[in-house]
């Protein structure tokens, strides 16, 4: 049956399922008979979950000094949907070794020489990879639900949950298996696509913590909108992958982790003196020597058009957290705790004069906009940063917790009888239509450079595209600062006149 069946990805030609998984059989089969592998992805999903249900039985006397319903509805679950990452991080080693390892024990020639499709090859290398990745999480998961029943304890998670748990140990392993098998086909030794697994580890990490905060804080069912975007990543890294896969370019790429400062140095004047199209296809410049006028004429719009996809992920992150703000002041909980506040807020809307109306009282809490623009070229520095060392998730949640309270505060309002809509013309607009564009614009360059080593531009090294990646975003610095000292005077100086004036001083 497998012999017929055929998969496409994009402009890829036909490619047999049953030839790809000749070459999972052929890699399974191996990893599977060397104990340098199976010892610790043994120990990871056996040994290390039992000893977790040892240390949480030895510890219950502890534990059940917490809140009544603490240790049933927060402490188990949290340990089940942990454990099942621990096995799953060392099960990268075979997606990092899936490509360059080949290279390595030199049987990378006879592998890209057999008469199989990029594609097929790419799924064959990802299926080897990301089924014992699976497998070690799943298995992991059940060996500390089965070892808590056995030792008297109770169920720790409902069995839907429990199965919820184990599809979201499945979008995990999917999204690192394919950073990992994209990363090896891109390194040019085992030792530099290990240097690069920070960049597949951490920001997983980074989701994993979100998800233990969420069951802790009771939030399970945001669960939900975590899987779906894991799907999304998923898929947008496997049509990457699949894309820019290229065995010739496999075989002729040598010598790329050797550090050269001179040659470094050397690179990224040759990118700053081009345009980024220019630099993509290694043409000389057309245009006169670097200048402003060059630089915003030509490449600026080039470097956003290039970081469209980005941009777009992030406008759409943006969309779900304004969704997830409203969202969560619908919960009963905090409808609850609203209630008690609704009637004084209600009077303060019908009756007291805006905040923001109050020139005092905005100059003694120093709200000027020489603060507000430090202030927000800080946030989106720093943003930048914690989206460099994390795949650009760091930069993303940052964004997002800054719009979700739009969301939440304007459901609020609303129930409270405010014009929402006025309020949003008045006191958002006149600067948000400078500020959040800038903002997005940045978090999409950090997005692109921590992701510039996924999918490095046709013909480019990593080492080149991530010096690419940031040479087009110290470029785009040079819009944004602007953008936002602009924003900022329209905040500190202009936006409070307007909206005062439309709202009337009110609410």
């Amino acid at each position: 049956m497998l012999k017929n069946l055929t998969f496409r990805i994009g402009n890829q030609p036909p490619s047999s399922i049953a030839r790809a998984l000749i070459i999972t059989r052929r890699e399974l089969r191996d990893s599977m008979r060397d104990w340098r592998i199976l010892s610790p992805l043994i120990s990871l999903t056996f040994i290390v979950p039992s000893l977790v249900v040892l240390a949480i039985r030895f510890g219950k006397t502890m534990l059940e000094r917490l809140e009544p319903g603490t240790f049933e509805d927060r402490v188990l679950p949290f340990a089940t949907l942990s454990v099942g990452f621990f096995p799953m991080s060392f099960s990268l080693i075979i997606a990092f070794e899936s490509f360059v390892g080949e290279k390595e024990r030199n049987s990378l020639e006879a592998l890209l020489s057999a008469p199989l499709t990029d594609l097929e090859l790419f799924m064959g290398k990802f299926l080897a990879a990301v089924i014992p990745t699976i497998l070690s999480s799943a298995y992991g998961t059940l060996v500390f639900v089965i070892g808590i029943l056995l030792t008297g304890g109770p169920m720790p998670a409902d069995p839907l949950n429990l199965i919820f748990f184990i599809l979201l140990g499945t979008a995990e392993a999917l999204v690192m298996v394919t950073g990992a098998v994209i990363v090896s086909s891109h390194s040019t030794s085992v030792r530099g696509a290990n240097l690069l697994a920070s960049f597949v580890i951490l920001p997983m990490t980074i989701i994993v913590q979100i998800e233990a905060l969420l069951v802790i804080s009771g939030q399970s069912n945001m669960l939900f909108f975590v899987l779906l975007s894991l799907l999304f990543i998923f898929v947008i890294l496997l049509r990457t992958g699949v894309r820019v896969f290229n065995r010739e370019e496999i075989l002729a790429r040598e010598g790329g982790d050797s550090l050269k400062i001179k040659a470094i140095f050397s690179n990224f004047l040759y990118l700053f003196a081009r345009t980024p199209e220019e630099a993509i296809y290694n043409r000389k410049s057309n245009l006169r020597k670097f200048s402003l006028w060059r630089l915003y004429r030509y490449d600026i719009p080039q470097i956003i058009k290039l970081n469209g996809p980005a941009i777009i992920m992030v406008v759409v992150s943006l969309m779900i957290a304004i969704f997830i703000g409203w969202w969560v002041t619908t919960l009963q909980p905090v409808k609850e705790l609203l209630a008690q506040y609704q009637g004084s807020i209600k009077d303060q809307v019908a009756s007291a004069q805006n905040p923001a109306c109050n020139s005092q009282l905005l100059a003694d809490y120093g709200i000027t906009w020489q603060f507000i623009f430090f202030n927000n070229v800080k946030s989106v520095l720093i943003g930048s940063g914690l989206g460099f060392i994390s795949m650009g998730i760091g930069g993303l949640l940052l964004l997002m917790a800054a719009i979700a309270p739009i969301g939440g505060l304007g459901n609020i309002m609303a129930q409270s009888g405010a014009n929402i809509f006025l309020l949003f013309i008045g006191f958002i607009l006149p600067h948000g239509i400078i500020e959040l564009p800038a903002a997005i614009m940045a978090t999409g360059a950090a997005l692109q450079v921590a992701t510039c080593f996924i999918a490095p531009p046709k013909g480019m090294s990593i080492g080149r595209s991530l010096q690419f990646s940031l040479v087009n975003y110290i470029k785009l610095m040079a819009l944004i600062i602007p953008l936002l000292f602009v924003a900022a005077l329209i905040e500190g100086n202009l936006t409070p006149v307007i909206g005062c004036w439309i709202t009337n001083s009110r609410f």
